[in-house]
């Protein structure tokens, strides 16, 4: 390679660096290189055109916007709490009204409170606030549960519902309500009916879940029915936006669907 040859890569090559750098959190979706004929006097351009402190200021501005506020303070719990329940109806709402073919139309939300990593706190709501609680990609996804499956499920229901892992306890769950008395299942209702094993269920929650994350290995062997590319990050914030558009504030409440029986 020559030596104008090596300048032109050094160029973007401190490019593409300075943007991983200062875009954290963000996927680059647009790489565009720049080369400039600069022979043996490179030290002469400052690559005035990246002008990266406005780029940066682009991205705090839109991280700091406040889309809403909190009536409560949102954490999660055991068996229930706040955040979860919050968390896993906006998605079960959310994907039902966006998802149009009826067949693939979630019974009940299953998600994991080791997904959570921060708490909603009580006032205004930033976009941050929001990448804090959800930094990972995860995304929305639809199984088909069957019954025998189904009975494994519950199972990791009461035993998180036990579990003395302060943030790993309890799992978030919407469309379900599930009575325990003593460390057993007594009641289970999916939506207004009870369980019945011999039914096939459709299940919302996160490929990551899917996958077999947090303990959830079970869910590996059901059938995927449907992928809603959306992220789960993303379906937070454009509800929490849109009811705010509607000059509605977040809030949510402990409602009993998970009921611990001694």
């Amino acid at each position: 390679m020559d030596k104008n040859s090596r300048i032109k890569y050094l160029g973007i090559s401190i490019i593409l660096t300075i943007l991983l750098f200062s875009c954290k959190g963000y996927k680059i979706v647009t790489v565009k290189s720049l080369n400039i004929n600069a022979e043996n006097k490179i030290e002469e351009y400052n690559f005035n055109e990246l002008n990266l402190d406005a780029y940066r200021d682009s991205i705090a501005k839109e991280m700091d916007e406040i889309i809403n506020h909190s009536d409560v303070i949102m954490n999660v719990g055991c068996p229930e709490g706040l955040l979860g329940n919050f968390i896993t109806d906006l998605s079960q709402a959310y994907v039902k009204r966006e998802v149009k073919n009826t067949k693939y139309t979630p019974d009940f939300c299953v998600l994991n409170n080791g997904g959570f990593r921060n708490s909603l706190n009580k006032g205004p709501i930033r976009i941050r606030d929001i990448f804090e609680i959800m930094p990972f990609d995860n995304y929305l996804v639809i199984l088909e549960i069957e019954g025998d499956i189904m009975l494994k499920l519950l199972n990791y229901i009461q035993e998180k519902s036990f579990s003395s892992h302060q943030r790993k306890s309890g799992v978030p769950l919407s469309g379900m309500r599930i009575k325990l008395t003593g460390n057993k299942i007594n009641r289970c209702f999916i939506n207004t009916k009870e369980f019945n094993p011999k039914t096939k269920y459709k299940i919302l929650t996160t490929n990551y879940l899917a996958n077999g994350g947090d303990g959830m290995s079970f869910l590996k062997d059901c059938q995927i029915l449907f992928n809603t590319k959306l992220l789960l990050r993303d379906v937070i914030i454009s509800y929490v936006r849109e009811i705010g558009d509607d000059n509605i504030n977040v809030n949510a409440q402990l409602d009993g669907r998970i009921q611990i029986n001694q």
